[in-house]
């Protein structure tokens, strides 16, 4: 965390915290993991008063994704129209079902068309009581000024990613690299293991256990296999960060993670693929 950040989740903690959070540059992901981690901060059940405990039922379902009073607003096309605004607006003015606070985390408002901005704004004028709106953003500057001026920003510095990038050797092609770098979820060693695997080979792998579990197809699970440990490690990390990023289906994601700590544990990697499959089908794909 950033000092900015620190005193944020501080102020959070003593009910003090400003309606409306701007947070701009550094990663996507990054800053989603911030805005989940402040709604953890204002809805924690624990006595502990430093920080969100983190294992108690509201943070570990806001943490999930399946917190009713948390919610998490994509793009589902090039931009963020009033039409997804407007709906977006009907959930932020409903009651609280059971936190303390509703956090309303609104990703890429860099994207946002001029009439959702202005749409946005009639919230911003006058918003609910003990809701917090989260403005995500890479480039703040392409807000309407009006916006930015009523909004508490918060700077996330620049990820490690181009470090890393100039780390490798010239002969690693950049643009598979950095394939490699957004396919891990931002982790350096993932990354290396989805190059040294091939990048081509990870995407296919994952694209063809997603084509499995969407059409709920056992036999195409089975084409998956043989793989190795470290195979599967990295191809359910893909999976997980995926699921995370998209905000698909929180149990979905739970299931993956599971997975991964039973392959960790030295379970069959077939087995414990086949399982989660099963599970996915039964939760009725992504």
């Amino acid at each position: 965390m950033n000092i900015a950040f620190e005193l944020l989740v501080r102020a959070a903690l003593e009910e003090r915290i400003a309606h409306l959070l701007l947070f701009h540059s550094g990663a996507a992901l990054e800053r989603r993991q911030a805005g989940v981690y402040l709604a953890q901060a204002l809805n924690c059940q624990s006595l502990r008063a430093a920080a969100p405990c983190l294992e108690c039922s509201a943070c570990r379902r806001i943490h999930s994704g399946n917190h009713p009073d948390v919610h998490i607003l994509q793009p589902q096309k090039a931009s963020l129209g009033i039409e997804e605004i407007l709906h977006w607006q009907e959930q932020v003015y409903r009651k609280h079902y059971e936190g303390k606070y509703k956090v309303f985390i609104l990703e890429q408002a860099d994207r946002l068309t001029l009439p959702a901005e202005n749409a946005l704004l009639k919230v911003i004028e006058e918003p609910p009581e003990r809701t917090i709106i989260i403005l995500s953003a890479q480039n703040a500057e392409a807000l309407l000024p009006t916006i930015q001026s009523r909004a508490q920003a918060v700077y996330f510095p620049e990820t490690e990613k181009d470090n890393w990038l100039n780390s490798l050797d010239p002969s690693i092609n950049p643009q598979e690299a950095e394939e490699a770098f957004m396919l891990s979820g931002n982790d350096p060693e993932g990354a290396l293991v989805i190059l040294d695997l091939g990048v081509a080979k990870v995407k296919q792998w994952v694209d063809q256990f997603e084509e499995a579990i969407r059409e709920s197809d056992f036999l195409k699970v089975f084409s998956l296999f043989p793989i190795e440990k470290n195979e599967a490690l990295i191809y359910l990390q893909v999976l997980a960060y995926q699921e995370y990023a998209d905000v698909r289906s929180p149990g979905a994601m739970l299931a993956i993670n599971k997975t991964l700590d039973q392959i960790r544990k030295q379970a069959n990697p077939r087995l414990a693929i086949e399982v989660l499959a099963l599970e996915l089908f039964r939760q009725g794909g992504h």
